[in-house]
């Protein structure tokens, strides 16, 4: 677990099926998810850019409580900047994730890094850096995830652009759109940069979700375990499969224990109960590997 300070708060509740141990104060702000009996090992979920570490519609709770009923110690972090932190959010660069990240998996013992979306590069990121560490990472889990930004193609940034798009034309037309726009709780220039430009930054600005390393020049030298997984709905999704299939096949993870995954339907956060089911029940699997 993350160091505590005398500041920190401690929480320790029964759901059951599990334990849940939350803790907030000066340190990365954690919870805690343990199985009831001794621990298989443990593991570390990252959400997204600007997610919480309860992840959309509480996706990684769901699934920490899934790891913990089948004997995993699921510790859910909050990156700096997001949710219960003190962090100021645009203060926060890639690589500042990426420290809170490696930081939090000194563990003894099997140790899997799970990341959505944005995680999932934090996730490749800690996994190039503790390579060949001991206590070693063991394996990762990527949802969700896009190919770093120097490598997104003009056809994905398109595509992103498109998927922008759509997302804007259906809050379009729902009435407490038009009221927050009238209030002026909308940002108007946000939602026009982000349908019409791509997310890179113009030159000379600062990029937050860049590194300052070449981490997928670096994962060609990472051997561990991988599980990479999208849903059909996701339009950015078929793009990203076959970006990290190709990073695979020039030496990125393990040659026979790395697996892509598809869930037909889901779009990228799985709202619906199915997918997320069908999406805890790869990964319990993969871990249980061993």
């Amino acid at each position: 677990m993350a160091a505590q300070t005398d500041t920190d708060i401690t929480t320790d509740a029964d759901f059951g099926t599990e334990r849940r141990v939350i803790v907030s104060g000066s340190k990365t702000p954690i919870t805690l998810h343990r199985p009831l009996r001794e621990p298989k090992g443990r593991v570390v979920l990252l959400p997204g850019w600007s997610g919480t570490r309860a992840g959309p519609a509480d996706l990684l709770v769901f699934l920490a409580s899934r790891l913990a009923e089948a004997g995993w110690e699921a510790l859910r972090l909050e990156m700096p900047g997001r949710g219960d932190d003190g962090n100021v959010f645009g203060n926060v660069a890639f690589d500042d994730m990426i420290a809170t990240s490696v930081e939090t998996t000194l563990y003894d013992g099997p140790l899997f890094i799970l990341g959505l979306c944005s995680g999932g590069n934090v996730a490749l990121g800690s996994a190039s850096l503790v390579a060949g560490r001991s206590p070693r990472v063991e394996g990762l889990i990527a949802i969700s995830t896009l190919p770093f930004q120097p490598a997104r193609s003009k056809e994905f940034e398109q595509k992103r652009r498109w998927k922008n798009l759509k997302s804007y034309a259906s809050k379009a037309l729902a009435p407490n759109t038009w009221m927050r726009l009238l209030k002026g709780e909308i940002n108007v220039d946000r939602v026009k940069k982000n349908v019409s430009a791509p997310e890179k930054p113009a030159a000379g600005e600062r990029n937050l979700k860049d590194s300052a390393r070449d981490i997928e020049k670096e994962l060609l030298g990472w051997k561990g375990r991988g599980l990479f997984i999208w849903g059909s709905g996701d339009d950015e999704a078929a793009l990203s499969r076959a970006h990290f299939e190709a990073l695979h096949a020039a030496g990125m993870g393990a040659r026979e224990k790395t697996a892509f995954h598809t869930v037909e339907g889901a779009n990228h956060n799985f709202y619906a109960r199915a997918w997320r089911e069908e999406l805890a029940r790869k990964i319990v699997e993969f871990v249980n590997e061993g």
